[in-house]
């Protein structure tokens, strides 16, 4: 069985692990409170350009307290149908595009961990890279750089384990 940590920061900047989906929920929620939302302009010419495309970005109050629950902002199925909170963030948003991207190019395999993790350090890196063009604060930076550090290891320690998740 893979157990997932989940890595935050809280408001006042400590590195926080959180390891109980009751925890996950409340620190999402918290954190999702804590962040700029992405800008509405963005937002919806990307959603009518998705749109052209056949693909649905869906946001509504019904939506949100079940991500909360799996402890994200937002969420990219195989069908391309993105989830996103009302009050996601520009490294929310900007992130499922990127795993959109990865879905469409086929690089995004799903059940295999290793890709899966691969597929999240490469987001990561990109997000942080280009801060200053996605509009993505510095509390969030903090958050991506914590998650990233998280995957490296996790990338780590399945090579020292012959490809299997440990």
């Amino acid at each position: 069985m893979i157990q997932w940590l989940w890595f935050f920061i809280d408001c006042e900047g400590r590195s926080v692990i959180i390891d109980d989906m009751m925890l996950i929920s409340k620190k999402t929620a918290d954190i999702i409170n804590a962040q700029k939302p992405i800008d509405q302009t963005i937002l919806e010419r990307v959603k009518k350009a998705l749109a052209r495309k056949g693909v649905i970005l869906h946001q509504s109050r019904d939506t949100d307290e079940w991500l909360v629950s799996k402890g994200a902002e937002a969420v990219t199925f195989s069908d391309c149908t993105i989830v996103m909170h009302t009050n996601v963030s520009a490294s929310g948003f900007f992130e499922e595009l990127i795993h959109y991207g990865q879905i469409m190019s086929g690089r995004a395999m799903t059940g295999n961990i290793e890709n899966n993790i691969l597929m999240e350090i490469e987001v990561k890196e990109r997000l942080i890279k280009h801060q200053q063009a996605y509009g993505i604060t510095d509390y969030e930076v903090r958050i991506l750089t914590d998650i990233l550090n998280y995957y490296r290891m996790e990338l780590e320690n399945i090579g020292k384990a012959g490809g299997q998740h440990v």
